[in-house]
Formats: structure tokens, C-alpha cells, sequence
């Protein structure tokens, strides 16, 4: 263990890329020791793309701190190769900090002063880099770590979630326009309605993360709001009055996110309402997800006994006993990350309980919930996307429903009156007659049924999805 608490540098390693612990040896010093130490709580680390986040603050650092002269220009440079290294992939495991930790993430981010410094080093063995003085320049967990939280899900929203909800939304709109003059009966309370297209559904459908998009792209703005420069407890002591300003336009220059310094620390660092915000927005598109997912696992339920309107492609996950069965297994995967994510929401929202005083002290719990959410979530409408609703296809049971529906009456109410529409429904219920016939015996005759019943018209305009 060297002077200044970090790590020695371990065994020689060529460029040392990519590769890890095995080639490195630990490159953490003492403080991410303890943390260890302190925390075998789940095996589980702290998220990469927190990690990575974290990293690309301390690099941002490393060079505002340069060109606002508190760092010489071979420690910044050394910095920064050293937090490229780590951000090139390969050395997570240079991060073994339990994600249930101190709350503020604390031996986290001293964790990723260690790592860097210690790569630093390396890059340049003529500079003194060390982790508290020259990483952490201008900084404290306190403001670094709620920043990297909002970096990290903020990104993830943005490169992963949007998308796979763009696509999902697209695939549902070119089905609308695939299924627009497949008729079918719609339903109220589970129980047959009037006559909709099947197209109309999925239009539906598509609206709900139509919908959900904006929501998840307004959650990255309000994310975007750092807390950096805070330091401590807000009031900025220790750091240079230039530095956030500074750290968060390169931050905003390398994601294409427009990060922000935050005119309200005291705010931005001792609470979660941007995560909390943030992360109900995904859970709204999660729910809208699932009432989306049920409702084509319901219509294509049989393929004899059920409604069977829609036919699920088959995946080859089929029963253990039944054979040629063919489950909306698809379907059930999105509706258990949907779970997760309800869970999560209820974690982020519980976590915003640990926000006392200056300090919220349940960081990272509200860090892995998010970004485990985004992740999740995003996969699986990408999954649902591609091998389900893109194969989905329409039966002709809409059309023979329509057919045999009672509630083609309902076109009769406006000619005849309600009660005599719903006289006919009856009849016809009774006696299994089709409505024409029923509507017969009630005075309607075949020309005036035919003229007052079509139940393309009664789906409404022709130009309408």
C-alpha cells in the first residue's frame, strides 16, 4: 500500500487494456479495502453504467481542473488516459464495492479515485497522482455521486429505453395500417361492444407509446439538472466557483445530453425528485407495456377455446406435456420485467425516504433499481418487438364475431328507439337467432337492416386508422 492510501500497481501488464484484475492485481487502495471489508452484504457491484458515469466525471474533472490551473497539465493528462482506460472496457472488476454500501456511495466513489489514480500512475510515473487530492480535486461524494446518477440514467433513458419504445411504437402503427379492414367486435367491461377494426387497436396501442416517448424524453431533460459543485452539503466549499460549469459542458459535449450545473444545490443534492420523476415515467411506459402485452395475449387466447382474433408466432417454447401448444411466452417475459420495474418504482420511491437534511443516505439501492429498470425494460420491449408483435397475425374469428354479434343493435337505437333495439337483443339472445332474424320479428324488415346496419360504417371514418 502506497503512502497516500491507494494501491500499488501490481503486477506488469503490457498496455493493460481491457484487462482486469488478473492482469493488474487490485488497483484499489485502502479506502475501497475497507468497503469490502465492511459490506458482504449481496455480492452484487454497484452498476457499470453508474460506474462508467462516475469515471467520465472524474475525467470531465481531471480537465476543468486543468484549464482552471488547479492541476498541472501531466496530471490531467495522466487522469484522463486513465479514466479512458477503465472507460475502454475490461476492468469492472477493479470496482467490487457491494451496491448495499454507505449511503451516499461514498467508498464508491473513492473506489474510482483509487482505480484512476492508479492507472494515472502508470500512464505516467514521473507524476504524483493521488486519489484524494488530484481525482477528487473540487469534489466530494456528496455532489459527485447524485451527478453520476443522473448522468448514468439519463443516458440509459436516452441510448436504450427510447429507442427500443420508438421501435415497438412504429412496428405497432405499421400493423395498424396491415390490420386497418379486418373487422372485429370491440369490448367494454370484457363483454361484447360495437364493431372496431382490428387496425383501430393497434392504434391504440401504438398512441399509448406515442405517449410514453415524450414522458421518458422529458424525464432526460429534468435529469439533466446536476448537482455538481456542491461538494459537502451544497454550499460549494472546497471547490473552484468555475469548475461545475466547466465539468458539466464537457459532460453534455461527450453524450449529447445538455447537463447542466443546478441553481439550487442544496436541492439537488440532498433529494431524489428527479429519479423519483424519472422513474415514473418508466414505470407509466412499463404499465402501458403491460396493458398492451395483455391485451394481444387475450385476443389471441385458444387457438378453439378462447377469443382467438390474433395468432402469436411460435418461439418453439411449448408445453412439457400438451403437444403443438403454443403459449404467449413472449408476452409473459415483458409482463415479469413489468414487475420488475412496478418493484423498482416502489425501491426508488421508498429511497427518496432516505433524504434527510443535506444528504439523501440511499443513493445507491435508487441507482441500481433505475438503471436496472431501463435495462430490463428496454430489452424486453426490444424481445416483444421482434419476436412477437412483428409475427402477430389476424384470424378471420374478428370478422365471423361481427357477424353473429348482438350488439349490432346498437345501429337500430337511433331508427327505432333504445328499448325496442334492446327487445331485439333479447330475442336474439334467447333464441340464438342471428339479429337479422330477431330484428324481423320486431317489425325490421331485410332492406331496412341491411340500410341502417353496416358495420363497416359503424367502425367510423373510412380515413380513420
Amino acid at each position: 500500500m502506497t503512502a497516500d492510501g491507494a494501491a500499488g500497481d501490481g503486477a506488469a501488464a503490457g498496455d493493460g487494456a481491457g484487462d482486469g484484475a488478473a492482469a493488474y492485481g487490485p488497483l484499489w487502495g485502502e479506502a475501497t479495502g475497507h468497503a469490502v471489508r465492511a459490506f458482504p452484504v449481496s455480492g452484487v457491484p454497484m452498476p457499470v453504467e453508474f460506474l462508467a458515469a462516475l469515471v467520465r466525471v472524474k475525467r470531465a474533472a481531471a480537465l476543468a481542473n486543468a484549464e482552471l490551473g488547479l492541476l498541472g497539465a501531466a496530471e490531467a493528462a495522466a487522469i484522463t488516459a486513465g479514466c479512458d482506460q477503465v472507460l475502454a472496457g475490461g476492468l469492472w472488476d477493479q470496482f467490487p464495492v457491494d451496491t448495499y454500501q454507505t449511503g451516499s456511495a461514498t467508498s464508491s466513489n473513492m473506489n474510482a479515485n483509487e482505480v484512476v489514480a492508479a492507472l494515472a500512475r502508470r500512464h505516467d510515473p514521473s507524476v504524483t497522482v493521488l486519489p484524494h487530492e488530484h481525482v477528487n480535486r473540487c469534489q466530494s461524494s456528496n455532489d459527485v455521486v447524485p451527478t453520476a446518477m443522473r448522468v448514468a440514467t439519463a443516458v440509459a433513458l436516452r441510448t436504450d429505453l427510447v429507442p427500443a419504445l420508438r421501435t415497438l411504437r412504429d412496428t405497432l402503427a405499421e400493423k395498424a395500417v396491415e390490420f386497418r379492414d379486418v373487422l372485429k367486435i370491440a369490448r367494454t367491461h370484457l363483454q361484447d361492444a360495437t364493431p372496431m377494426r382490428l387496425g383501430q387497436e393497434f392504434h391504440g396501442w401504438a398512441g399509448q407509446l406515442e405517449r410514453a416517448v415524450p414522458r421518458v424524453e422529458a424525464a432526460v431533460t429534468e435529469l439533466s439538472e446536476l448537482p455538481l459543485g456542491g461538494t459537502a452539503v451544497g454550499t460549494g466549499l472546497n471547490a473552484h466557483p468555475g469548475f461545475a460549469a466547466k465539468v458539466c459542458a464537457r459532460l453534455a459535449a461527450d453524450l449529447g445530453i445538455g447537463f447542466h450545473e443546478t441553481a439550487n444545490h442544496f436541492c439537488g443534492q440532498s433529494t431524489l425528485d428527479g429519479m423519483v420523476s424519472a422513474h415514473a415515467a418508466v414505470t407509466t411506459a412499463a404499465l402501458a407495456l403491460h396493458k398492451i402485452g395483455c391485451d394481444i395475449r387475450l385476443l389471441a387466447t385458444g387457438p378453439r377455446a378462447g377469443l382467438g382474433e390474433l395468432r402469436v408466432p411460435d418461439v418453439k417454447v411449448s408445453s412439457s406435456i400438451m403437444p403443438g401448444k403454443v403459449p404467449p411466452s413472449v408476452i409473459e417475459s415483458l409482463t415479469m420485467a413489468v414487475a420488475r420495474v412496478v418493484g423498482n418504482d416502489a425501491t426508488v420511491r421508498f429511497a427518496q425516504t432516505g433524504s434527510v437534511l443535506e444528504l439523501n443516505v440511499m443513493m445507491p439501492v435508487a441507482i441500481d433499481a433505475a438503471l436496472q429498470s431501463t435495462r430490463l425494460l428496454a430489452a424486453a420491449v426490444r424481445n416483444t418487438d421482434a419476436q412477437c408483435v412483428r409475427g402477430l397475425e389476424a384470424t378471420d374469428r374478428g370478422p365471423a364475431n361481427v357477424r353473429g354479434s348482438v350488439m349490432l343493435t346498437t345501429a337500430l337505437s337511433p331508427h327505432i328507439g333504445y328499448h325496442a333495439a334492446a327487445e331485439i337483443t333479447r330475442d336474439a339472445l334467447a333464441t340464438g337467432d342471428d339479429i337479422p332474424t330477431a330484428a324481423a320479428r320486431h317489425g325490421v324488415t331485410r332492406a331496412q337492416f341491411g340500410a341502417w346496419v353496416d358495420p363497416h360504417t359503424m367502425t367510423g371514418p373510412t380515413d380513420h386508422p
